[in-house]
């Protein structure tokens, strides 16, 4: 609903506006109450009743009996919507294999915990203030990772080099953890208005960082595709001839982290040299593909290119995520 007011001016020098009636009502505001107000980047003003807004513990309880979910899909979506205390219920026995699941989420989930668990009732508590986390340091850790395995699955693809592939495989799970921190922190920041202005970003910013880590993450399973088709050909190839295609993973984390350096300080000189980059690069892999006979590995080798060329459009998607920064 949009309201309009006239402003008017007080005695003093103030200038005030009257609240909508309608809104008044809902939020129960009553005389003597205190509203917060939260000035926003892009000059808009954020009015916050008492009470209203804040990091309150919050209890989703989620009843299964009537529904065909598995506690293991309810417990993840919860996480990422902010909840702070998740009760999940039926009127069945949860399996051993769900709640072995469960388990297995709650340790992937930074800052969560069981904290009662029944056959059929499991409570999970997560211990994690977003006002105490800075997203720029949480991209940060997340893009380094995702960019160190870029050139670390193509050394292993190169030298089929399962050890390395297996680790590349690894550090997977602590992108994961990352980006599961973002996604939480960024909705409870869109939920509670006092939050941004904390972290000194507006809701653009956070919308922005939201499709950002996403990308990110997405590149981190890429590699981790690759790694595991290396895992696949390990023993069945001993070395693939990919002539060039040795310095296209440095390249690749190269150009990556300077395009999420990009969200922080822009330089179009900078975004201008990636997207250079990009055309030689995509270039130099359809070339690389065309030459290769793909008999022993068919297969291996195309899902291979696929998740490279992937990855080289995360790259520039991000760069054109921060364009926008140039106006």
């Amino acid at each position: 609903m949009v309201w309009k007011r006239r402003v008017l001016k007080a005695g003093s020098g103030s200038f005030l506006i009257t609240l909508p009636k309608t809104w008044v009502n809902q939020s129960k505001i009553d005389v003597g109450m205190t509203l917060t107000m939260v000035s926003n980047r892009d000059g808009s003003l954020t009015i916050i009743p008492e009470g209203g807004g804040r990091l309150v513990e919050e209890v989703v309880k989620i009843d299964l009996s009537s529904q065909e979910l598995k506690p293991q899909h309810v417990l993840l979506g919860s996480y990422l919507l902010g909840y702070n205390t998740i009760v999940i219920r039926s009127e069945e026995e949860f399996s051993t294999a769900e709640i072995s699941e469960v388990r297995k989420i709650v340790r992937r989930l930074p800052g969560a915990e069981i904290s009662e668990e029944t056959s059929s009732q499991i409570e999970v508590r997560v211990l994690l203030d977003p006002e105490m986390i800075t997203p720029e340091k949480l991209v940060r850790r997340q893009s380094t990772l995702a960019a160190s395995m870029m050139s670390d699955c193509v050394k292993a693809l190169i030298k089929m080099d399962r050890e390395l592939a297996e680790r590349v495989i690894e550090r997977d799970e602590e992108v994961d953890r990352q980006y599961f921190i973002l996604v939480r922190v960024i909705r409870s920041a869109l939920r509670n208005p006092e939050l941004p202005a904390k972290m000194g970003m507006d809701f653009l910013n956070l919308m922005d960082l939201r499709m950002l880590v996403k990308y990110v993450e997405d590149s981190a399973d890429q590699c981790v595709q690759i790694s595991r088709e290396v895992a696949k050909m390990h023993g069945r190839v001993k070395r693939i001839s990919l002539a060039g295609l040795s310095s296209i993973g440095e390249t690749l984390s190269d150009m990556h982290t300077k395009a999420i350096g990009l969200f922080s300080v822009f330089d179009a000189g900078v975004m201008n040299e990636i997207m250079g980059k990009h055309a030689e690069v995509e270039e130099k892999l359809l070339s690389l593909e065309e030459k290769q006979d793909y008999r022993p590995y068919a297969t291996s080798l195309v899902k291979v290119f696929n998740s490279l060329v992937k990855i080289l459009e995360n790259i520039k998607d991000i760069v054109e995520l921060v364009s926008i920064k140039a106006f």
